[in-house]
């Protein structure tokens, strides 16, 4: 395959890729609403403490600002699904907590995402599926490193 070959078929396939929507597999909440309350629930997993997670821990792990990540929390309080305060021991903090109905709904739709992905892996097979990981990760960090000899800011590779 030649080099124009290769790139116009690179092309194709991410934006194949970017068309696949997973939201459906979800419990009514979108992508984001998901991608947080995983990122609180692992948060407070991993911390015993009953006080929560950090909205800046949020952003964090998101790769967001916090006002944006403040303005979901908001929203998503509204919902029902997490609930915030201010911290115990630096009152400056707001910390995040789901709630039984955001535990139920993340878990809800996160079985049925395991459940999606199981059925994709199946239809790949483990060892092309090893491989295509492997393989996709490279070609990531092909992607991040050019950029950062570049000097431009890719989203999610660490830089602020």
């Amino acid at each position: 395959m030649k080099q124009k070959e290769m790139e116009d078929s690179m092309i194709r396939l991410f934006r194949k890729m970017l068309k696949i929507d997973f939201s459906s597999h979800l419990h009514g909440i979108s992508r984001e609403e998901f991608f947080m309350l995983e990122v609180i629930d692992r948060g407070c997993e991993m911390d015993s403490r009953e006080e929560g997670i950090s909205v800046s821990a949020i952003a964090k792990a998101l790769d967001v600002s916090s006002p944006a990540v403040s303005r979901m929390v908001r929203g998503m309080e509204r919902k029902g699904y997490v609930t915030r305060r201010c911290g115990r021991w630096n009152r400056r903090n707001t910390m995040v907590r789901l709630t039984e109905k955001g535990t139920l709904t993340y878990g809800d739709s996160k079985k049925e995402l395991d459940r999606w992905f199981l059925r994709v892996m199946d239809y790949m097979g483990q060892k092309d599926m090893e491989q295509l990981l492997k393989l996709w990760d490279k070609l990531a960090q092909g992607f991040v490193t050019d950029h950062s000899l570049c000097g431009v800011y890719v989203k999610g590779d660490g830089q602020t």
